[in-house]
């Protein structure tokens, strides 16, 4: 192992790599060409735990050296085009690689992974998979989204506290920015929940660019377990493929990717599981309670993968009857004046669909905050879709994560809305729009928060908003 190591880039890659390295007994340097004060408050905060941690900032530094380093890192976003690129090759020094940062991790995580990655149903397929092995008698570590909207750091931060010690199996949450920097980790088995045009703002609007991103679980993974959407995408590459298919997707070519699961919605509204064992279909309701259509989806997913790891039917009932739900995944907050309010984190056509599906006929309030939270997204896409559902729409411009003003966002969103119908407002917070909402709610509607911040701010954003019902619940209770 190499004694020293330059990190360039302070940004959501260098962080997790110079926490992990330094807690290998690496002397680890971080540079950034940014100030400390020109990164966020969230974000200063992470680079103070990495410097009481004993790595050293160097901060406003445009152009490092390396000359004391043994090792260097370079994030994703620095251009091969940099002169320190050059310096590396004159000086003959080691690169850090994802393979570099993998093999550490599979070092310390040596029990099985499954890893799950895909567009939607990441983090809700996780804590299934996990309640579904605790239930069989394993002991788990598990890392999603919940714990860190960037799982590469959540995961880093859980070997420097021992989280993962005595676990029987690792069940991880595989996002495409962790895939960039832990896309060689060892899998028992990986997981492909689907692949929709998502995030492809970070893709230079590419599909096949973010497709291939998703790509590294193929080879890391001994079992790959997909949704058969994803054949013609990616999955075709492995013959092997265990796929799964909930029965409400679009046309595709189940005989080609031929669903060893299948789950679906009987005449009751019961979500059955359907296994082929080339000898026989078995056929086995699972009770699970929820709004949300999108969960069947993932519920098919979670199935697929656990059994064929080698769990019963019986382990996946025990613990699906002690799933309630993934915070911020249509997650029901209370009745307020009479009305529900739920809380969830999609955005975009398909996953807003998915939300909504189960209650698309009741007269709707939704509270949609901004977009854009982390990366440009199409505002565009968001409102037409939410046109097709809400009665009532109040968009909020606050993002949490970087703790920003940006009303233009919402309003693009808003004007987007086809629906001439459709009652439309614009608000600076979540907290401003949950009381302004509760002003328009009768008795037996519904409100909805929809937008990223439920996952990328899950408590902060949360917190606004049933302030919000609560403040307005007071002021308009007898109007």
């Amino acid at each position: 192992m190499f004694k020293s190591c330059l990190v360039v880039g302070a940004g959501n890659a260098g962080r997790p790599v110079a926490r992990l390295l330094n807690h290998q007994g690496v002397d680890v340097t971080i540079s950034d060409a940014k100030t400390f004060d020109e990164f966020t408050t969230r974000r200063q905060g992470r680079l103070k735990v990495l410097e009481d941690e004993g790595i050293t900032l160097k901060l406003g530094e445009k152009q490092p050296k390396v000359d004391e380093y043994d090792a260097v890192y370079l994030a994703p976003t620095i251009p091969e085009t940099a002169p320190i690129y050059q310096q590396i090759k004159d000086q003959q020094k080691i690169i850090i690689t994802r393979k570099t940062i993998s093999d550490i991790v599979n070092n310390i995580l040596t029990m099985d992974k499954i890893g799950i990655t895909g567009s939607f149903g990441k983090t809700t397929t996780t804590d299934m998979l996990t309640h579904i092995f605790k239930a069989a008698g394993y002991k788990v570590y598990q890392c999603s989204s919940m714990k860190w909207n960037l799982v590469s750091e959540a995961i880093v931060d859980d070997i420097i506290k021992g989280e993962y010690k005595g676990a029987d199996i690792a069940i991880v949450e595989l996002p495409h920015g962790t895939l960039g920097l832990l896309g060689e980790l060892d899998l028992k088995i990986g997981v492909l929940t689907n692949l929709r045009p998502e995030h492809l703002c970070e893709f230079g609007g590419s599909m096949q660019k973010y497709v291939d991103r998703k790509a590294c679980i193929l080879p890391a993974s001994q079992t790959l377990v997909a949704n058969s959407q994803c054949g013609d995408l990616l999955t075709y590459k492995r013959d092997d493929t265990i796929y799964f298919n909930f029965e409400d997707q679009e046309e595709l070519d189940l005989e080609k990717y031929k669903p060893v699961y299948t789950g679906l919605i009987d005449d009751d509204g019961n979500y059955h599981i359907q296994i082929d064992t080339h000898d026989e279909i078995s056929d086995y309701e699972v009770d699970i309670d929820t709004v949300a259509y999108y969960t069947y989806e993932n519920l098919t997913a979670a199935i697929a993968a656990s059994m064929t790891y080698g769990l019963t039917i019986d382990d996946v009932k025990r613990g699906i009857s002690n799933f309630t739900g993934v915070g911020g995944r249509m997650e029901y907050l209370g009745k307020f004046n009479g009305v529900d309010a739920y809380y969830d984190a999609s955005y975009g056509d398909q996953s807003v669909r998915q939300a909504l599906e189960a209650i698309k006929d009741e007269n709707l309030i939704i509270l949609y905050d901004n977009v854009d939270s982390t990366t440009i997204r199409d505002k565009k896409e968001s409102g037409r879709t939410i046109g097709d559902y809400a009665n009532i729409v109040i968009a909020s411009g606050y993002v949490e994560v970087t703790n920003t003003l940006d009303m233009d966002s919402a309003l693009e969103l808003l004007g987007a809305i086809e629906n001439d119908d459709v009652v439309k407002l614009a608000v600076c917070t979540v907290d401003e729009a949950a009381e302004l909402a509760m002003k328009y709610a009768k008795p037996g509607d519904i409100i909805v928060h929809l937008g990223p911040d439920a996952s990328n701010s899950y408590e902060q954003a949360k917190t606004r908003m049933l302030k919000g019902l609560n403040e307005g619940s007071k002021r308009y209770d007898n109007q």
